[in-house]
């Protein structure tokens, strides 16, 4: 059944349907070995093509599309930014059936809507592997004529395998901060002087961790499948041409920019906006953009596509004349991003990006934004206000995570502890955006535009993905006009796998059930982490296993010469700060004989990031234990423990690798050495 949003739209464009005509697609989804950084992977495809084939289609056509899935594994496309009937929408089990191995699927729905969008796979990680691809629906009565028109589809890669890299994550959220050489040390906070030390301080009093802009490691940034390109100007007297932005990467942010000079932005999300002078563009991960660049006979221009964490970039060259490359834009500089602003936010920039610009920008061109982060200049071209007659649905959403252990939520739930927002069709529901983390977060809401309150009044922009930047806000508004239940989701792949989604369902018409909210949960549930000590003292080894609430651990020492200490506990994570736990203890220390006790408590974290265990055993004897770890250096680190029984011990650990370090201790017990840790993990 078509929704009143789809009627109204089919009602605008009725001549237009009239004459429209079935457009129809036939695609493989398969795998193809690839080779982006000089080593072969495996590779997902559709059509054999990343990003897979163009979908083209005018307002008043029905869409066809059929894919068959040669995988030996389920698949899924999502149609994303489009409106259509939920049944079409994409998203396994929850709205449309998964394209099991061997099997194949049509989509069929009527084009209501011009822009640039993209398809993807919403099964598992596999748009990390390969399963993405660009949409361009056109109205022809607003046709853009002679204007030549390129689409730029950028997107990450990584050699490892998507499962693997959660894993790794979940292991150690700084895992990847390593090979990216931005791991937030301490040695590089004092070279960053008086500023970086009170942000850093202050940050760590609030008990919150140090910013990370991006959480993997990538081999390769791509644009168009691959990691440079080049497009001809066919007319030689073109005095501009457009190009289609879409990031459809896995989890990352691009700032982009133009060496001809200032691209004027012309559409969000698909839809027109007022047009804009930018410099430089941050486009957020599943956004769309579409820009005006200026061309000329005698140059070829690059544009650039730069990583947020500055880890790399991607581009291509405009026009077949002299090549003027894009600047290189300065690494961001963590350690000055803190207190009341994390982020750079609308046309703010760092005093090097100013000296920068000024060479070449003239003091006078005020209408120029330098670099565009947020939303605050986009307008719409017609007015977007909801219907006053219809009532309010006030929302509130906080944005929680916790780095260390990777879990990212809603108000502190994943989706497998709370999976619905319940609205009402027919009223409007204003949804605040709360992030309380040190991350972006890119939010997509299937099957809506939602407007973005930005101060522009009745003219505030119609978008589809929204960035929440760290410990930012952003508040979005829609009109409740569909029917049954839409996902509501980060589309950080590795935010979303683990845990920060929402199904908005359209309360007495909701489809949605148990056996649905247990079907579309992360694949990836359970994660062990495991580590062993060899020291020339002691041996150390500590295992765990847990997913976003519940952790089972088991960890052992001993000298070799009778004397131990061993635990088994069963922890709940009630959130990022606190967490309960109970267990059995059993040792045996040159002070005491061997004794067995159960135990009980609670872990809390206190300011500065010192965790405080708080325990009493079966006998009563009670005791409290703080323990620290402070990053000195890129590589080395010392933690320490101490508790009231008058037992410590401290460590310096050199890390050679992600998964070795080399370690010198002291301990009450067994005195000082040296040795190796060696870190495990598997995942279920």
């Amino acid at each position: 059944m078509l929704t009143r949003t789809m009627c109204v739209l089919l009602f605008v464009f009725f001549p237009l349907a009239l004459h429209g005509k079935t457009v129809s697609y036939t695609f493989d989804i398969d795998a193809v070995s690839v080779n982006f950084t000089g080593s072969d992977v495996e590779a997902l495809t559709i059509g054999g093509e990343i990003p897979a084939p163009l979908i083209r289609a005018n307002v008043g056509d029905v869409l066809r599309v059929t894919f068959n899935n040669k995988l030996s594994t389920a698949t899924s496309v999502h149609w994303h930014g489009i409106l259509l009937p939920s049944d079409q929408d994409g998203v396994p089990f929850l709205n449309t059936r998964p394209i099991s191995a061997g099997e194949s699927f049509t989509f069929e729905f009527p084009v209501v809507q011009a822009g640039t969008y993209w398809y993807h796979s919403h099964t598992d990680l596999q748009i990390q592997r390969g399963v993405y691809g660009p949409i361009v629906l056109t109205d022809p009565d607003k046709t853009s004529g002679e204007l030549q028109e390129e689409i730029l589809l950028l997107s990450d890669w990584t050699d490892e395998k998507p499962d693997d890299v959660l894993g790794h994550l979940k292991v150690d959220g700084d895992y990847y901060a390593y090979t990216k050489d931005t791991v937030q040390s301490w040695d590089k906070v004092i070279a960053n002087d008086k500023q970086a030390i009170g942000n850093r301080l202050s940050q760590s009093f609030a008990r919150m961790e140090p910013m990370d802009l991006a959480d993997v490691a990538y081999d390769a940034f791509l644009i168009n499948g691959e990691k440079s390109g080049d497009i001809t100007v066919k007319d030689p007297d073109a005095q501009q041409v457009l190009l289609r932005i879409i990031n459809g990467s896995t989890s990352s942010y691009f700032d982009v920019e133009y060496a001809g000079g200032p691209m004027t932005l012309v559409a969000a999300d698909g839809l027109d906006v007022e047009p804009i002078r930018v410099k430089r563009l941050r486009v957020s991960t599943a956004e769309t953009y579409d820009v005006l660049v200026p061309v000329s006979p005698l140059h070829s221009y690059e544009l650039r596509a730069t990583s947020i964490d500055g880890s790399g970039y991607t581009g291509v060259y405009i026009g077949e004349g002299e090549r003027v490359l894009a600047p290189d834009l300065p690494v961001p500089n963590l350690f000055l991003m803190g207190g009341d602003m994390p982020m750079p936010t609308g046309d703010a920039m760092s005093m090097t990006e100013h000296h920068m610009e000024a060479s070449h920008v003239a003091e006078d061109d005020q209408s120029l934004i330098q670099h565009m982060t947020n939303y605050d200049k986009l307008r719409s071209l017609e007015p977007t206000s909801l219907p006053s007659s219809q009532s309010w649905r006030e929302l509130f959403l906080s944005l929680t995570g916790n780095m260390q252990r990777y879990v990212w939520s809603f108000d502190g739930r994943t989706l497998r502890e709370d999976s619905q927002i319940l609205i009402a069709k027919g009223e409007n529901v204003r949804l605040t955006l709360a992030n309380n983390t040190m991350m972006n977060h890119p939010l997509h809401l299937h099957g809506h535009f939602f407007r973005v309150v930005n101060g522009q009044g009745d003219r505030s922009p119609l978008k589809h993905t929204v960035n929440v930047p760290p410990m930012g806000r952003v508040v979005i508004e829609f009109d409740a006009n569909e029917d049954e239940d839409w996902l509501f989701h980060c589309h950080n792949q590795y935010h979303m796998k683990s845990g920060m989604t929402r199904v908005i369902s359209y309360g007495q018409n909701s489809i949605f059930n148990q056996s649905m909210s247990d079907s579309i949960q992360p694949r990836l549930r359970w994660f062990s982490k495991s580590k062993l000590l060899p020291q020339s003292n002691f041996l150390n080894y500590d295992f765990s296993l847990a997913d976003e609430r519940h952790e089972f651990s088991f960890t052992v020492d001993s000298n070799g010469s009778g004397i131990y200490e061993a635990e088994v506990t069963y922890t709940y994570h009630f959130d990022r700060f606190f967490s309960g736990f109970f267990g059995l203890e059993k040792r045996k220390h040159e002070r005491f004989d061997s004794q067995e006790v159960g135990i009980v408590g609670f872990n809390f974290t206190l300011p500065f990031l010192i965790n405080s265990e708080w325990r009493v055993d079966e006998n009563g004897k009670a005791r409290i234990e703080l323990q620290s770890d402070l990053q000195l250096s890129q590589r080395l680190g010392f933690d320490w423990r101490w508790n009231t029984d008058n037992e410590y011990r401290h460590r310096l650990k050199y890390r050679i690798n992600e998964r070795l370090s080399a370690t010198v201790n002291d301990d009450s017990e067994y005195g000082s050495g040296v040795g190796v840790e060696w870190l495990l993990h598997l995942s279920f």
